[in-house]
């Protein structure tokens, strides 16, 4: 932990932060958590004043209540969304608000943190968030850095018409130059490779020797559109430079995301003499991107499961692979709270409380996961077992019905007489 603090903070030197809340008690002690972290703290009392602070102002980051006066956070984020696409934007929010909250989701706002606030949940939030503006920040210094080395070559491209044997020694050159930062192959104007580095063969995890005489199909992933390769070729066959993004893939066929800029070199008589395959590697930034999407849509599962528990009318739970409790409602707590072993309860709010300590059934000792369960027993639908739960007070008989829903399983335990109401409330 002391290690992400001290991370965060060196990346959020140099960052300016918007902190919206209508509380001036709240407003003030977080301002001065915040200013510890950052290098400027702007503060807003509400929706109308925080838009004009971002009309005259630059921020990182703006950090919003959902209720206030004048304007709320919906609204002003609505706002912000309409008048600056890229801007980030982190929501502090009470537990009771899940309509609001698909509503920031389906606004493309997916960082939140929930009150009361605590200091290990803000710097977990702000460190996510903050590390996120840190790659876009290097991506565009990558983007920069490219683009001037583009230009630098287009440059000596051009005085490839006083010499040949110049402009192969000033490419050369230049080419020793490209090797330290970037992936680089040569071809002939067939797609015959000529050459490659060695981040060619580390990226890729071929040798020198497997590559050359190949052509850049052999590390072409599957997904990359055809289209994509006709318009480069097009392009450089017409001698001009083609940039844009390929998928290709390792010799583990692990996909690679590489902005390519596709150069042609001219002889003397003006005809193309060889391709440089100029490539800036984004895999790491696209993985990142990936698991921010993903964690989007966990938060968006996870508030509609929890409202689904809600609605039912008896014991449920969700469960991951392992019978593990992952969520529950209030009727699965009772039942752990009124179980004979008394450390039952609390494993379960630490959720890692496992089915069986509260309920038996005996098909659970012939099964290691859920996905054994339905394999054995292959037909869709439901499936519902007799089970036995040990209260303080006697051995209470259940019925146990194990179903599948979205990522994880519900779980549902009800006596035996109210099992055709389980049923007709779950069929709905």
């Amino acid at each position: 932990m002391e290690n992400a603090i001290d991370q965060l903070i060196a990346w959020s030197k140099d960052l300016n932060v918007l902190y919206v809340e209508d509380d001036v008690a709240l407003r003030e002690e977080v301002s001065l958590f915040l200013s510890d972290i950052f290098s400027r703290v702007d503060l807003a009392s509400n929706g109308e004043e925080g838009l004009q602070k971002l009309a005259k102002n630059q921020y990182h980051l703006v950090i919003t209540d959902i209720r206030m006066p004048v304007m709320d956070g919906i609204e002003m984020i609505e706002k912000i969304k309409e008048l600056y696409p890229e801007q980030p934007v982190l929501v502090t929010s009470a537990h009771n608000e899940i309509d609001y909250l698909v509503k920031l989701i389906n606004l493309g706002v997916d960082n939140f943190i929930t009150k009361p606030l605590q200091s290990e949940q803000i710097f977990k939030v702000l460190h996510k968030i903050v590390e996120h503006i840190h790659h876009k920040k290097e991506l565009r210094k990558i983007e920069h850095d490219l683009r001037e080395a583009h230009a630098q070559l287009e440059k000596l491209t051009q005085m490839q018409s006083r010499s040949l044997d110049l402009k192969n020694a000033v490419l050369k050159a230049y080419k020793e130059a490209l090797d330290k930062a970037t992936i680089v192959s040569t071809t002939d104007k067939f797609g015959v490779i000529n050459d490659v580095n060695e981040n060619f063969c580390q990226a890729t995890g071929y040798g020198e020797e497997e590559i050359v005489g190949k052509t850049h199909q052999l590390i072409v992933h599957p997904s990359t559109d055809k289209k994509t390769y006709a318009d480069l070729w097009k392009t450089v066959l017409a001698k001009q430079t083609w940039q844009g993004l390929l998928i290709n893939q390792t010799r583990t066929l692990s996909p690679l995301y590489h902005y390519t800029t596709v150069v042609p070199i001219l002889d003397a008589k003006g005809d193309i003499s060889e391709l440089i395959w100029i490539v800036q590697d984004l895999t790491e930034l696209h993985r990142i991107q990936e698991a921010k999407n993903q964690a989007s849509l966990d938060i968006a599962l996870s508030l509609k499961e929890d409202e689904f528990l809600k609605q039912l009318p008896f014991a449920a739970a969700m469960l991951d692979e392992t019978f593990r409790c992952e969520r529950y409602n209030a009727s699965f707590e009772t039942l752990a709270m009124n179980h004979v072993k008394e450390e039952t309860f609390v494993t379960l709010t630490q959720k890692n409380l496992f089915l069986k300590e509260l309920v038996y059934f005996e098909e659970m000792d012939y099964f290691q996961t859920l996905s054994d369960i339905f394999d054995k027993f292959p037909y869709e639908g439901d499936i519902t077992f007799k089970g036995t739960i040990q209260t303080i007070d006697h051995m209470q008989e259940v019925l146990v019905k194990i179903t599948p829903y979205a990522t994880h399983y519900l779980i549902s335990v009800i006596p035996q007489e109210d099992f055709e109401l389980c049923c007709q409330v779950l069929g709905r």
